[in-house]
């Protein structure tokens, strides 16, 4: 049998809380650890519980979701963050995910998907809901349209190494998957920035995106 998941859930709606409380104790390929009503109490809660994921609500009082996600990986890097909102613009998604988020889901999510969405978080996907993954790829098109005559090749192992990006493996798991030095995988990743002209790896993400290289 596989590993039982361990979940958090912060959110400062009760009755929020309440609802994935129920149908997580019906699943049990899961369990809740702890629930947290603030992105202040986040950390605490965490060190006692233990979670591999934490399902995190965005818009909270006193420390949002953004902050909280940043508190907590600067914790502990090995913890899944998994968005759970009500906000379906890309510009939020995008916010929560460079904070280290490795998802990004939206509350009118079915349970089934909810806990699908947890179990492949745990096991080092990313998953974003439908309705933002078009706004993320009808927004990357926007923004490139005309372009893409112009973009220069890239190599095998550099689609390889964007598509490992976009996983959300480091480095260093991209490496080891690939059988090669870390080493080499940062320098593909310096070439794929000059010659995108990006900075960061969301950002390679994104244009890959946009290329039809990849699909989040």
């Amino acid at each position: 049998m596989s590993e039982v998941v361990r979940v958090l859930v912060v959110d400062d709606e009760a009755l929020v809380r309440h609802a994935l409380r129920a149908f997580l104790s019906g699943d049990d390929r899961v369990t809740l650890v702890g629930e947290a009503a603030d992105g202040t109490e986040v950390i605490d809660t965490a060190k006692v519980t233990k979670p591999d994921v934490i399902l995190m609500d965005i818009k909270m009082t006193s420390v949002g979701g953004v902050e909280a996600t940043r508190r907590i990986l600067e914790w502990n890097p090995n913890c899944r963050v998994l968005a759970l909102t009500t906000f379906t613009t890309e510009w939020r998604a995008l916010e929560v995910l460079r904070a280290g988020a490795c998802g990004y889901l939206i509350k009118n999510s079915t349970p089934a998907q909810i806990i699908d969405a947890i179990v492949a978080a745990h096991a080092g996907d990313r998953v974003v809901s439908p309705e933002v993954q078009e706004r993320f790829v009808r927004a990357a098109v926007e923004a490139g349209d005309g372009q893409l005559s112009d973009v220069p090749a890239l190599s095998d192992r550099e689609r390889q190494i964007i598509e490992l990006i976009a996983k959300g493996l480091t480095n260093a798991e991209i490496a080891e998957d690939l059988h090669y030095a870390e080493g080499t995988v940062k320098a593909d990743i310096r070439h794929i920035n000059q010659l995108w002209g990006v900075d960061n790896r969301l950002q390679i993400v994104l244009r890959a995106t946009e290329l039809g290289i990849i699909s989040l």
